[in-house]
């Protein structure tokens, strides 16, 4: 845990430029550093996945059952592509049929 001091208000300022956070966001990153599981679901919560509109559809349904299988949840999926939570669970589906799972 670091201690607050006079520089931690420019650290909270970087941390929340870099990670694209709000205020709350990186002194909560700041405070219990990006290894906290706090930090982790912050980091997790701004997950997203660049050229989206030019990907086809199987291959975003591939990389959304990956991240699934990862552990992200369908709303942290439907986020990072900008989709809804049924689209995502589509296209899990039927990448999952596909690899005979």
């Amino acid at each position: 845990m670091s201690i607050w001091n006079e520089d931690s208000g420019y650290y909270c300022l970087l941390i929340a430029i870099f990670c694209d956070v709000d205020v709350t966001e990186a002194k909560l990153i700041y405070k219990y550093g990006p290894e906290h599981p706090v930090s982790r679901k912050i980091f997790r919560k701004k997950l997203k996945v660049e050229d989206v509109e030019v990907m086809e559809k199987e291959t975003m349904g591939n990389l959304m059952y990956r991240m699934r299988k990862e552990g992200y949840t369908l709303e942290e999926i439907s986020n990072a592509f900008g989709c809804y939570p049924s689209t995502v669970k589509r296209r899990i589906e039927k990448a999952k049929s596909k690899k005979g799972e």
